[in-house]
């Protein structure tokens, strides 16, 4: 039988069978060498982000560890530092001992008992007496130095110049660490930093602490962890490997970076890091051998996967290429100019009739936004001159105003034009026609503005009033602003014959920047609204004057403010004292009765917007109305000021005030419960009102001023006070001595029984005697 599987029915077979021949030779060479060398990059990658991995876990872990030690190294130093540096080992020890021979021991004792059990990374502490030759230890008691190497070791240890320093040296009187291995012991000579010790505190670590920290995360078999010290001298080892030989150079030869190391036959990967605390060196050591194991892992898998996609690739390649040799066919007939139906089913076909639709879409798409963009424009107008883009920065405005194409640099102005029906209602609209007298004004004043050949826009306000906004890129402001004053006027005289209606218009004080223009088009529309007692059928500005010429609309925004904050913060009497400013303000300034009453419906708002952000509630009125909503209602009925201040008062001022300090009070009530608690579990430490204060999260004269006004007394005598209850009943209840009721309490002995004497009239022992409540 004939094979016709490459048979073409032009005369272009040989060329076909050609490009085909090419066209499979080039897609196997594509698919096969790049999955060979995906497959082996890939390999070379994940073994060296295993490695990768590894050493920044070991490097993060060792970060912990290291953390972790120096942190509880550093807490023991202080500590001990703090003991040091107390009342006890501050004074004449010498003195001390020969005064009360055994009330010393007994302190002594005492204060390295406390040091012991406050420290748990403490293993051992031992007190070298050097004048009596002896060792005093919590958990072993006192002897004697036994013999003539330790006492030297010792008088070595007296006579170093470092007062204070960690030690990797065996101390055999302190007896063999756990484990058997050497600790880390903290020296320090007594009294602290003095020119002449007779002493040495010695606290030694538990080796198992610093083990445990070293082997916490361990995850490879074999792992091995080590700490070094300066010298290279090993601190503490996991399950107690001795650090290899060399190894401690090696690291100085790879500063900061992973290496590989050999010891006993076994290649491992080295990671090191160094401790500027007190110069250790931490190490870990994971076996090369865990690491290959995985990454011979990889290996297999990723032949696996080559396979399996060579195989897949090959056989995609040859289905592929088949399936695109038909739109190739398609294209040669169509350079021939062989336009038959066959072309609209493949695939260049159906990309050219898409190719079609989609440039109609985006034609349709288009005409459609040309049609809505007047709109969008307005809609943005509208949100700007009300002041919602105010959040926006100097950055993004001139990006916005260029969107809506609006000119940023340009001056601008506004002004706002409302209609009134005929007083004698022989008005041709009726009530009903409000949008389309909108409408038919925002028309003319489009026609008006193109014909004045004035750039600008129309923006309907959406409550029956317009805003005419106009920019100009002008060297003469005050000029310019004498041309949309003529507008205005024009444009007001125009809509008064046309709609035979009184037709307001009403400007801010002048021209100014975009940013302004919120405040201006606030003015304009106030101005609009004194129209009910200023007259209709005029150009007012914000002022006050004859008709048609510039009137002023003052508004005192910054007793507004200065309401608005003492409501804020709950001072009633600041928020009254407010409150007679702004009427003695509205009588002497605003004086007409519908200007009074715009500017408090103002002040109105102001008040609630502070009850909106404060989350407050005015339902529990004095006047059981309930009601935030009849606000405005009950406004109306008030017929003076010396009402309106009174319902102020009393409907909205004292209610706030007392809304906020009972907020306030219950705030401050938790903060002093916390104070409170604070001091009754640390009255026996030197305790500051700083601390206090900064425990609180407050200020310190901030905190000692509400201290004195919520407590009834001050932070020292209220602190004096619980000192003092809290001595008489250790003094009734227990043995302690007047010294030790003293330290239990905070105090030192001499002021206890100063302070204890000028509280209760007795000195603590005649209090104990007595047994005086």
């Amino acid at each position: 039988m004939k094979r016709t599987y490459f048979r073409i029915r032009n005369p272009f077979a040989s060329f076909r069978k050609s490009m085909l021949r090419r066209m499979l030779a080039v897609s196997l060479f594509a698919s096969i060498f790049p999955v060979i060398f995906v497959g082996f990059s890939s390999y070379w990658f994940s073994s060296s982000a295993i490695r990768e991995e590894v050493d920044q876990a070991n490097a993060r872990v060792l970060n912990h560890a290291s953390y972790s030690i120096d942190t509880a190294l550093q807490r023991v130093r202080s500590n001990a530092l703090q003991m040091l540096l107390g009342s006890f080992f501050n004074g004449n020890l010498t003195e001390q001992k020969w005064a009360n021979y055994a009330g010393f021991y007994s302190n002594l004792f005492q204060n390295l008992s406390s040091l012991q059990n406050s420290n748990a990374e403490i293993s051992r502490i031992v007190m070298y007496i050097a004048e009596d030759d002896y060792l005093v230890s919590p958990d072993q008691g006192g002897h004697k130095v036994a013999g003539e190497e330790d006492r030297r070791q010792l008088q070595g240890l007296l006579a170093s110049r470092e007062a204070m320093y960690w030690s990797n040296d065996t101390f055999r009187f302190m007896g063999d660490a756990p484990g058997g291995q050497v600790g880390v012991t903290l020296v320090c000579q007594v009294p602290f930093q003095a020119s002449e010790p007779i002493g040495l505190l010695l606290l030694q670590l538990n080796p198992s602490f610093l083990q445990e920290n070293m082997t916490r995360f361990s995850a490879y078999p074999g792992e091995l962890s080590f700490i070094l010290n300066e010298e290279g001298r090993e601190v503490v080892s996991s399950a107690g490997h001795p650090a290899p030989q060399g190894l401690y150079e090696q690291v100085g030869e790879h500063p900061g970076r992973a290496f590989s190391f050999t010891w006993e036959g076994r290649d491992y990967l080295v990671t090191a890091l160094h401790s500027s605390f007190n110069g250790w060196t931490y190490l870990d050591m994971v076996p090369l051998q865990e690491l290959n194991a995985k990454s011979r892992g990889i290996a297999v898998i990723t032949v696996a996967i080559v396979l399996v996609f060579l195989l897949l690739g090959a056989a995609a390649t040859a289905w592929s290429t088949k399936r695109l040799y038909r739109p190739i066919e398609h294209l040669v007939s169509l350079v021939r100019g062989n336009r038959d139906e066959e072309l609209l089913a493949d695939e260049i076909g159906y990309v050219q009739s898409r190719w079609a639709e989609l440039n109609q879409a985006t034609t349709r798409l288009q005409t459609q936004l040309n049609r809505q963009l007047p709109a969008i424009r307005e809609a943005f107008a509208l949100q700007w001159l009300q002041g919602h883009y105010a959040h926006y920065t100097s950055e993004q405005l001139p990006v916005l105003f260029e969107r809506y194409a609006v000119p940023y640099q340009h001056m601008h102005a506004v002004f706002a034009l409302a209609y009134d029906q005929s007083p004698d209602g022989s008005s041709r609209f009726r009530e009903s026609d409000k949008e389309l007298i909108v409408f038919t004004m925002k028309n003319i004043a489009q026609d008006v503005l193109a014909q004045q050949g004035a750039s600008g826009m129309v923006v309907n306000l959406l409550n029956d009033q317009i805003a005419v906004w106009l920019w100009e890129d002008t060297e003469d402001p005050a000029a310019w602003f004498a041309q949309v004053q003529e507008l205005a006027a024009g444009l007001r005289t125009v809509l008064a014959d046309y709609l035979k209606l009184p037709v307001t218009a009403g400007l801010g004080d002048g021209p100014g920047a975009p940013g302004g223009m919120p405040r201006l088009f606030a003015q304009a529309v106030m101005a609009i609204r004194s129209r009910f007692w200023a007259g209709t059928g005029q150009v007012i500005r914000s002022g006050d004057g004859d008709a048609g010429e510039a009137k002023s609309y003052p508004y005192p925004f910054e007793i507004e403010a200065g309401l608005e904050q003492a409501l804020r913060n709950g001072d009633a009497a600041e928020a009254e004292l407010q409150l007679e400013q702004f009427a003695a303000y509205a009588q002497e300034t605003l004086r007409e009765t519908e200007r009074i009453r715009t500017a408090y419906y103002q002040l109105l708002t102001a008040a609630l917007r502070v009850v909106f952000l404060l989350n407050l509630s005015l339902k529990e009125s004095a006047d059981g109305t309930g009601d935030e909503t009849d606000l405005y209602v009950q406004i109306k009925n008030v017929h003076s000021i010396q009402e309106l201040n009174d319902w102020f008062r009393e409907r909205l001022i004292r209610p706030i005030a007392r809304k906020v300090q009972q907020r306030h009070h219950q705030e401050y009530e938790r903060t002093f419960e916390t104070a409170i608690a604070y001091i009754e579990a640390n009255h026996h430490i030197d305790l500051s009102l700083d601390q206090v204060a900064e425990r609180c999260g407050l200020s310190p004269p901030y905190f000692s001023k509400l201290f004195k006004r919520i407590i009834g007394v001050s932070f020292i005598e209220y602190l004096t006070a619980y000192r003092i209850d809290r001595a008489k009943t250790l003094l009734q209840t227990t043995g302690l001595s007047v010294a030790e009721v003293a330290e239990s309490v905070g105090y030192q002995p001499k002021n206890f029984i100063r302070v204890f004497k000028k509280q209760t009239g007795q000195t603590p022992g005649q209090f104990r005697e007595t047994g005086s409540a």
